[in-house]
């Protein structure tokens, strides 16, 4: 069991969280949620010995033992931490050999020919299979009893999300306490027993997914989804317990879902892009003026193709999903600005609280991801961006995948293995498999040639209804049977 009394801490870069009590039981996953800089990450890291230079007041407890101020070596055997700065260096290969013994699990986890990789180089959605591997039983070695978890679902496709939650859950079934800081909450709705929400470093609110009224971000999806249809939020706790409440409660939705104004696709010509140019077979792909359009690969990876794209559109660039840390933030939004002619400072003017000197590496996940995304939002020409979402708070993706909709600087084509991010945000998905292009339309047109379903989708048992905006906008929406 873990127990906090009056804990406290300041990591060195100034996040405070402050006072927190809250105790987490074994064989059972305490979720902490809220906005970016809430303390989430901050607590994990404490908790887990990573907190170098930090300071840190009252007390925590493993069961019966005080862990607070523990370092991360003293901590091996009975923590086990999972984050992207966990994660050890060098290869694929290198990272297996250290979290399971072998490179055996490599093909099982879809990383079998990423072996000689690096990490520093290994798209940000295949870094949740490495930490799947941290999670499976290991011979020969204890358990650990507390296992901290740090925003790690990121931009990973639904299979591989959904292995991992699956493990945390074995895990936790064995007797481990799981302390889980997520940004997904989706995720989180369906697998942990409480919710602690956390804003400005203190907590806001904590108790049953069920009964949460979220002080500082949206709600998850099957929450609002039950409240909408009025049926007990408790009997929404995953896409197939919905579907079955709405049957049982003879909830019928009209055939086709009322689409909200900003949903309609940009207009007009475009550039035509022969398919075979880029790589593919099948019809050409026009890109109009102020879209946004996903780009899904149901037999491999989506980058190449977004690649070759966005070469062939006037002007086209990419925003870079790898920064070099050493460099200095003021100096990358200013090559930024000149490489696109954009006035002096309109890159971090809706960052104030980044300091132009600090360097890249010491930003959060979330700072970097905001940061890219101001990159994004001031060229009209066509950008290509890959996973932005990633280390966006919920808020915050709820805001980016709406401004993406309704109101792009300029044509934007998106890559991503989140299904759930790309049919909330594209106008358009084109859909390739094995080099020939299968589908290419709005996300509903499309809906049924999608690697996985979107939560809604499953959820009501309809492939018209992918966004939870369908639902709420239809104006008829229970019909008793």
């Amino acid at each position: 069991m873990l127990e906090l009394a009056a804990f406290s801490c300041v990591d060195p870069g100034g996040r405070t969280i402050g006072d927190l009590s809250l105790t987490a039981a074994p064989g059972s996953i305490t979720a902490v949620v809220g906005r970016s800089g809430s303390g989430g990450a901050t607590l994990v890291r404490a908790l887990a010995g990573a907190m170098n230079n930090g300071r840190i007041r009252g007390t925590a407890t493993l069961n019966g033992r005080r862990i607070d101020g523990a370092t991360r070596d003293e901590l091996t055997t009975a923590a086990l931490w999972i984050s992207d700065d966990a994660l050890p260096g060098g290869t694929v290969a290198d990272c297996l050999r250290i979290l399971t013994g072998d490179t055996s699990a490599a093909d099982d986890l879809g990383l079998a020919d990423d072996l000689a990789r690096r990490l520093t180089s290994l798209p940000i959605d295949l870094r949740l299979r490495l930490h799947c591997a941290s999670l499976l039983p290991r011979a020969g070695t204890t358990a650990p009893s507390l296992i901290l978890v740090d925003r790690v679902l990121g931009a990973a496709d639904a299979a591989t999300r959904d292995r991992f939650c699956t493990l945390l859950r074995d895990r936790a079934r064995d007797g481990a306490t799981v302390l889980w800081a997520e940004h997904d909450l989706d995720a989180v709705w369906e697998h942990a027993e409480i919710i602690v929400e956390l804003v400005d470093g203190r907590i806001a609110w904590q108790g049953r997914p069920d009964e949460w009224q979220p002080h500082s971000l949206p709600e998850p999806t099957l929450l609002t989804l039950a409240r909408a249809l009025d049926v007990p939020p408790a009997d929404c706790r995953t896409a197939e317990q919905t579907l079955e409440t709405l049957e049982e409660s003879g909830i019928v939705l009209p055939l086709f879902p009322r689409r909200t104004a900003d949903s309609a696709a940009p207009t007009g010509s475009g550039t035509l892009v022969d398919a075979a140019t880029v790589g593919l077979s099948g019809t050409a792909i026009e890109i109009r003026p102020g879209e946004c359009v996903g780009i899904i690969d149901t037999g491999g990876r989506p980058e190449a193709l977004a690649r070759r794209l966005i070469s062939k559109l006037p002007g086209g660039d990419v925003v870079p999903s790898q920064l070099p840390g050493t460099l200095r933030i003021g100096a990358a939004a200013r090559t930024w600005e000149r490489r696109h002619d954009l006035p002096v400072g309109s890159v971090l003017a809706h960052l104030p609280t980044l300091r132009p000197r600090a360097l890249l590496v010491d930003l959060s996940p979330g700072e970097l991801a905001l940061f890219r995304l101001a990159l994004a939002g001031g060229p009209t020409t066509p950008l290509w961006l890959s996973h932005p979402q990633a280390g966006l708070d919920p808020r915050e993706r709820h805001s980016l995948a709406e401004d993406l909709r309704r109101r792009p600087a300029g044509t934007r084509l998106v890559t991503s293995r989140d299904v759930e991010f790309l049919v909330r945000a594209c106008h358009r998905l084109v859909v390739v498999s094995h080099d020939h292009v299968i589908g290419d339309g709005s996300p509903s047109a499309v809906a049924k040639l999608l690697p996985t379903e979107p939560l809604v989708c499953r959820a009501v048992g309809s492939t018209r209804y992918l966004r939870l905006t369908d639902v709420l906008a239809t104006t008829e929406t229970q019909v008793h049977a």
